[in-house]
This record gives C-alpha cells, structure tokens and sequence, in this order.
C-alpha cells in the first residue's frame, strides 16, 4: 500500500539543478519588480506569493518544517506500542502507515473473531450434533419468523452487493481522472519545458544573409538544453511508469470487488434457494463459502477504511500545503517545485537569445534591406527600393528586464505583417523587379526568425509558475476542491455496501442452520455428522428394511445392545408408535434408516 496509495500520484519530481550564474549576471534576469528578488543567485518568487509571517522571516532564522494534517493523524501507532503518532501526513514514513493500518483493525479483529468462532460453531454442530429443538405450536411461528428473516437479511444483502458495485465502480472512474489530471500536469509541465528546447535549438539554426548567432551562444544553448532533456525525461519517465502501476493496481481491486461482489450475491440467493427447497447437502456447502466470504469481506471493508483515511490525510495536507507552499513540509519531498537553478538559466538564456536574434534581424535590415548600395560588384545590392524597413523593437533592455517598444519600431507580434508591405518580386537572377527591401526569401528567412523568438519570448516564462510554485499549488487546488469530496463519498459508499453484505450474510448463515434443523431437513446432517454422533452421545444406529422385520446390521458405540431390547424397540416402528420414538430420540434418516438413542437401563 506504501508504493501503490491513491496520492503517490504526486511523482513531479524536482529537475537537476545548473551551477548558478555569478551575482552581476543572475541580478540582470527579469527584474525584481516583475519576477521577485534575488538571494544567494537564486531568483526568489515575489513577495505577494510568500507565505507572510514569522516562518519566513530570515530574521527568525530557518524555518520548522510544517507538520501537515498534524491533527487528524494523531492516531495510536503499532510499530511504537500503540502511541500517539504525531509527525503529521507523511506517506515516506512507516510510522505514518502503521497509525493509518489501525482505523482498520476493528475490521481485521471482527474478521478474525467471526472465522473462529463460526468455525467452532460448525465444528460442534457437526460432531456432537447440538441443535435447538423447537416443538408444537412454537414450531410453526418460530419457522415463520425464521423464514421472514432469513428473506431480509437476503434482501439486505443484495442492496449491499448493488451498493458495493456501485460505490466501487463510481470511486474507480473518479481514481482514474484524479490520475489522469495528475498526468495530464506533468505532461503539461514536460511539454513546457521541451517547448524551451525545442526553440532554443531552432534558434541555433537562425541565419538571416550573413548573420548567425555567435557560437558561445550556441553552446550555452547546448548545455541547457541537456539538462532541460534530462529533467523532461526523468519527469515524464516517472510519471508513465507510476501510473502505469496505480492504473494496474486499481484494475486489480476493481475487478476483485466485481468478484467478490457477485460471489456474495450468488451465495445469499442461492442459499436461500436451496434451503427452499431441502437441499441440505448443497446448503452446506454455501453456509462454508459464506464463512470465508464474510471474514473476506470484513477484511476488505477494513482495507478501504484505511484508504479512506489516507486520502482524506492527503486531502487536507494539500489544502494546508496549498496555504503553505514555501514551507518545508513532507509533501515537498514528493511534489517540490522546479529547481530554481535551471528555471533561473533557462529564463536568462532565453531572453538572451532573444535580444540576440533582435540583433541579427536589426543588423540584416541596416546592411542589406534599408542599405542603397549602388549596382555592380557590391553584394549587398539587389535592386532593393522604396520606402525605408522598420527596425524590430528590442523586447529587453541591456539588463535583460522587459522593454516597451517605441512605435516606430515593430514588435514581434506584428512584424510579419508589416514586413509583407515591403517585398519585392524577383527575377530568375534574385533581383527585384518591383519596388521593395526584402525578396521571398528574405521575407521567410526574417519571419522565422521572428517566430523563434516570439516563441521563445512566450514559452519561456511559464517555467517561473513551476518555480515558484504556482502551478503545483493550482494543481493540489484543483485536487481538493473538485476530486477529493467525491472520492471520499464514493469510499463511504464502499463501506457501507461491504458492512451490509457482510452482516447481511453472516446472519443469514446463522438462519441457514437453524432453519435447516427442521424435522424435514434432518436427514441430510444426520448423513453428514453419522459418523460423530455416536462418540459424542453414544447413539446406536439400526437400519431397519421397510419390507422386513429383520435388522440388516446393527451398530452400537459401546457394548451390544441386547436382543429383547431389539424386539421392543422393533415392535414400537411397526406399531407406529410415534410418540415413543421421539421419547427414545427416534429420529427419520436417509431413505428408510431409523435411528435410535435408548438408554440400556
């Protein structure tokens, strides 16, 4: 249950870290105002986004780590003699588990109890043939009632199973999107980060004439792309592989429950069905399924109080932690944010890149598009004229903080467009023929050029949301507010279907045997405990033919019975004296067998 429990869900891993840029490069990224302030060359998330208060003060030296649902999971431990435990939600500790294993233990010793003491129950009705014997007018009422109750506690039984179906199959389609949303974010969060890298090796490829990006550049863009693929991959490795298992392990117990479910079904039906109809010898064999079926059930139901109480724990520590994101807490050992050394260089290289690329655009317009070279063996001349190209606007300035563009300048989101406006049409020999400053092909060459560093300008940031946490917050939000009610009522559901199949059940088992002690059901357990009863009570066995008056055999668990004793009880059968049989304990047997309990004084 360690390795499988619902919220081990929450695989984000923290990524690996790059060394830090020193402090004259790191307080140039993105600016304090817009992004937080900066500590140890580490960008720290903004000061609305801290959790205020003593805890973060650095004044008040290192914070305590937060305990989370430190209330609710003050339950005795096992492992430590039944104490108090009190280190809070935390599934990475055995501890933990072993106070969560005892809300189900009034389950487990229920379970236990009824194995053993309904099996002792069997094993003394069957071998020394103790049964309640209920005579004259009671009979009949008694039967009646008997009968009435065996039919509820059927009925009941059935409402459990359909509860138990339906609660379990509701809690597994709202398990799965719970995964399936947990996926989906880290999918989301692999996706972000392979889009950086995706775009930054783009941007290696720009070349617009005889501009490229420089070649330290470049291998900066290299290194950073490493561990940006490496903290995609382990992330999206360990999210498939962890679903995978949950997924599998969720399937397991939904089909068991199905299982168990339409067993316990049958087996209330059924019995009931057989004891109709006097097949006793069928019905013993249902009331030893029922047994193990019931102490099964307890044991079930004892599990899901214990997966109850997990995700209920889990739930409130993400709402605490939702409240305390910064704090050093269990969950952060599971689901920390993105490392802040890697986010802080991948946003620094990406605005660099940026500004780079600003740079080869702005450089190819005023040496080649606005240049008026005059023809002949000048390279830059290619019959370029009209109205002069606007310069791309820088989004960044030197410190690499966002710039306003002038608006005599185009921004990147409409440089396209108007960069259009001003190409030409060409000649087999790639000179205009028409009025313009750009060819087709430096159009497409300058547009994807824009494009790269439109994406990168946009792609880039939202790594600051997996930073500072924002966007695991979100997500654990989401998680409590719109998955975790519905799965802990649907868990309660569960519950409530296995208690009512298992008590439902187990006093239809007890009915089973009483009911099937009435006079025209003796005859099959009087086959099966024949071969006990006269150890226990010394009873004598004579099998008389109805077509003779002849005993075939005579048995007897002790000394010989004598002969004129023989002859009376003989002539008491075929005198039908009835109620002298019942006085010596004459009791009807398979086919046409008597037997007889006399005394021999």
């Amino acid at each position: 249950m360690e390795n499988h429990s619902l919220f081990l869900l929450l695989f984000i891993t923290s990524v690996s870290s790059l060394s830090l840029h020193p402090d004259y490069q790191s307080k140039f990224l993105l600016g304090e105002d817009n992004f937080g302030r900066w500590r140890n060359g580490i960008l720290s998330s903004s000061g609305a986004s801290e959790t205020p208060g003593p805890a973060n003060s650095p004044a008040n030296g290192p914070s305590s780590p937060l305990v989370l649902a430190g209330s609710r999971t003050k339950r005795p431990d096992i492992f430590n003699c039944l104490k108090r435990y009190r280190g809070g939600w935390d599934i990475t500790n055995k501890h933990y588990w072993a106070s969560v294993g005892f809300t189900g233990g009034a389950a487990f010793i229920l379970a236990i109890l009824w194995f053993v003491c309904f099996g002792l129950a069997m094993i003394i009705h069957h071998c020394c043939g103790w049964r309640i014997d209920i005579k004259g007018k009671e009979y009949r009422g008694s039967q009646r009632i008997c009968l009435i109750l065996l039919l509820v506690f059927t009925c009941a039984s059935a409402i459990g199973c359909i509860l138990l179906s339906v609660g379990h199959d509701e809690f597994h389609h709202e398990a799965v999107d719970t995964l399936n949303y947990v996926v989906n974010q880290s999918d989301y969060t692999v996706q972000t980060l392979l889009n950086v890298t995706g775009y930054l090796s783009l941007a290696k490829t720009v070349s617009v004439a005889q501009f490229f990006l420089p070649s330290d550049v470049k291998d900066d863009i290299d290194k950073l792309n490493i561990d940006l693929n490496n903290a995609a991959g382990t992330l999206r490795q360990k999210t498939h592989v962890n679903s995978q298992k949950i997924k599998s392990v969720f399937d397991t117990v939904r089909l068991s429950m199905i299982a168990i479910a339409i067993v316990m079904l049958l087996v209330s039906i059924l019995g009931l069905f057989y004891l109709y109809l006097s097949h006793c010898y069928c019905l013993c064999r249902f009331i030893i399924s029922g047994w193990l079926l019931v102490a099964v059930t307890f044991i079930l139901c004892g599990v899901f109080v214990i997966i109850n109480n997990a995700i209920a724990d889990t739930c409130l520590a993400m709402g605490q932690w939702v409240d305390n994101p910064h704090s050093e807490t269990a969950l952060s050992n599971i689901l920390p944010c993105v490392d802040q050394g890697t986010t802080n260089d991948t946003l620094y290289k990406s605005r660099l890149v940026v500004n780079d690329i600003a740079n080869i655009i702005n450089g190819f317009i005023g040496s080649f598009a606005n240049s008026n070279p005059p023809p002949g063996g000048n390279s830059n001349y290619y019959n370029q004229s009209g109205p002069l190209m606007p310069y791309l606007c820088y989004p960044y300035d030197s410190q690499l903080q966002e710039l306003e563009c002038p608006s005599q300048l185009v921004s990147m989101a409409n440089a396209s467009g108007v960069w259009q406006n001003y190409t030409c049409m060409v000649s087999e020999s790639g000179f205009c023929t028409t009025t313009g400053r750009l060819t087709p092909d430096m159009y497409q060459q300058l547009v994807g050029a824009v494009n790269i560093s439109y994406a990168l300008q946009h792609y880039a940031p939202p790594l600051l949301s997996l930073q500072d946490c924002n966007f695991v917050r979100e997500t654990f939000r989401t998680i409590t507010s719109d998955h975790c009610p519905p799965l802990e009522d649907h868990l309660r559901m569960v519950n409530a279907g296995l208690a009512l199949v298992s008590v439902g059940v187990m006093l239809s088992l007890a009915l089973w045997i009483v009911y099937a002690n009435r006079p025209e059901s003796e005859q099959a357990f009087a086959k099966i405990s024949s071969k006990f009863k006269g150890g226990c009570t010394g009873d004598i066995a004579i099998d008389v033919s109805s077509k003779s008056d002849q005993p075939h055999q005579t048995r007897k668990t002790g000394s010989k019975l004598p002969e004129e004793k023989l002859g009376q009880m003989r002539g008491r059968v075929e005198g039908n004296d009835e109620t002298d049989s019942l006085e010596h304990g004459w009791r009807l047997g398979i086919g046409e067998t008597r037997r007889w309990t006399a005394d021999e004084s």
